[in-house]
């Protein structure tokens, strides 16, 4: 998509660069226009913008519209060309003297009626139709501001109100009133524009029996009201009875809305011209009906993907901040219960072996093998609780509490960190255990292999860890697992990334990229 928008870019620049060249080439011959040494800088110039916009995501999403702008002044460029090879084929000859100043008037005079004669062409038009039936503007020129701005978060009925003053003051008409709803599944139009406001409402809903009869109406009027729709006709004397046209504006054989337009009884009739008119109008309203319901549609979506998201994530976030202050707890358990009950016995052993020492009959081999249990088991008992959460995170930080880690495995394990600053106790809990995971992964299936831990501040600012084995790797593509989604799930609840790396007999590499802010809690 970016190649392709580029291309036309560069195409609307080059367009633009021969059309100024044309017109210095068609005013050489009668000595006109600017030097060359002027010239061939214009003509670069549109090129080197064009390439300069090309990185540019507004200039590319808007390359269209530009390389038709270019066209546009392509023609105008032509224009001007043949308006000098005229000048020239009335002067007989090559101008000079004086007649070179008139030619430079005359090249200036193109410039500017050519730039003018389209919207001048344009206006021309929509008079003489004016003239002839009573039409100022087409019904594509009536829908364009209500179609462009649609999408702008304007409500519906100021934009309506606004179509329906610009086909009451088009269609010379008295009173029009404009039907739509919210609800496309309700089956009702129940909601009007009544320009102006001071005339009488109609009735005030049509439901879905009705829009049924309108679907198949077209472009209607007195007499089919009359035969179909009564209650739409005003209860007033026939001879004094305004005329009406109705036109249904459908979508999908669905009618979303409805205009209805008024005139007085002793106004001129509605022309051919103008019924078809208001049938495009009423046409082209169903698309921006239909339009704008699907955008609201698409942003009600996608505010409950958001929210979802947002909800998601602060769940994990709290499962992850309730499974580390659990792994707190029972690191404070252990510590403080199990582990010191364990060392009063060790000491009560102690004080046993010392006082049975050189009694007759004592077992001092078996007290000596239960002291060396005891003092084992609480070896291990503290290994098992620094594992579930160190001490040492909490005080010296993830670089020291890592390598200390990378000690207690029987990996080669090489930690290098840069300054990395003061880190909050999630980002340190969620890149330490990470890289835990990894190097218990790296264990249990690279055994013997070379690991290295690396981390660093990247702008944002973030947090990112890599850790790489030099083992026979794995098809990244295929592979799941709990140590996986739980390292996914700690980055993830910090709004961070992780990304596993490795393919057979390359290694294995587990990136992960925390921002160093907390994500803002979800609100619903």
């Amino acid at each position: 998509m970016t190649r392709t928008a580029r291309r036309t870019l560069l195409l609307a620049g080059v367009v633009v660069a021969a059309a100024i060249g044309s017109v210095a080439l068609a005013a050489a011959p009668l000595g006109a226009g600017p030097p060359w040494t002027v010239v061939l800088p214009l003509c670069a110039l549109p090129i080197v913008l064009a390439v300069a916009a090309g990185y540019s995501v507004p200039a590319c999403r808007a390359s269209t519209t530009i390389l038709v702008a270019a066209a546009d002044f392509a023609g105008i460029a032509l224009a001007v060309d043949i308006g000098l090879l005229l000048v020239l084929l009335l002067f007989g000859r090559i101008p000079t003297g004086v007649q070179i100043d008139l030619v430079n008037a005359a090249l200036v005079g193109l410039l500017f009626v050519a730039t003018i004669a389209g919207p001048l062409g344009r206006r021309a038009a929509r008079s003489a139709r004016a003239l002839v039936a009573g039409v100022r503007r087409t019904p594509d020129e009536l829908l364009a501001d209500f179609g462009d701005r649609s999408a702008d978060g304007i409500p519906a009925a100021e934009l309506l109100r606004q179509l329906a003053e610009s086909l009451r003051r088009d269609l010379n008409a008295s009173v029009v009133r404009l039907w739509w709803t919210d609800d496309e599944a309700a089956g009702v139009l129940d909601q009007q524009v009544v320009v102006p406001a001071t005339a009488p409402r109609s009735v005030d809903r049509l439901d879905d029996t009705d829009l049924r009869v309108l679907s198949r109406a077209g472009v209607a009027g007195n007499g089919w009201l009359r035969a179909w729709l009564p209650k739409m006709l005003p209860d007033v004397p026939q001879p004094q009875a305004p005329q009406l046209r109705i036109a249904p504006a459908v979508y999908g054989g669905r009618v979303l809305g409805l205009i209805e337009v008024e005139r007085a009884a002793d106004t001129g009739a509605f022309s051919a011209v103008e019924e078809r008119a208001l049938g495009e109008v009423a046409r082209r309203l169903g698309i921006v009906l239909r339009n704008r319901a699907l955008d609201a549609a698409l942003k009600a979506t996608l505010e409950d993907l958001r929210r979802s998201n947002a909800a998601l994530q602060a769940s994990r976030t709290r499962l992850v901040t309730t499974a580390d202050a659990e792994r707190r707890r029972i690191e404070r358990d252990l510590h403080d219960g199990a582990q010191q009950h364990l060392v009063a016995l060790a000491v009560g052993l102690k004080l046993l072996r010392d006082s049975t020492e050189g009694t007759p009959g004592a077992d001092t081999e078996l007290l000596d093998e239960l002291d060396e249990g005891v003092r084992e088991a609480i070896a291990a008992l503290r290994d098992l609780a620094h594992g579930i959460y160190p001490p040492l995170l909490r005080d010296a930080g993830v670089v020291e509490a890592l390598r200390a880690a990378a000690k207690r495995t029987p990996l080669d394990v090489t930690v290098t960190a840069g300054e990395l600053g003061d880190l909050s106790e999630p980002v340190r809990a969620a890149v330490y255990f990470c890289c835990v995971e990894a190097l218990q992964n790296a264990a249990k299936h690279a055994p013997g292999s070379t690991v290295t831990i690396q981390l660093e501040l990247e702008p944002g600012p973030r947090l990112t860890f890599c850790v790489a084995d030099d083992g026979p790797g794995f098809d990244a593509a295929g592979r799941t697992g709990h140590g996986l989604q739980n390292m996914s799930d700690r980055v993830g609840a910090l709004g961070g990334e992780l990304e596993i790396r490795s393919a057979p007999g390359r290694g294995t590499s587990v990136i992960g990229t925390v921002p160093l802010s907390t994500p803002a809690p979800v609100t619903r």
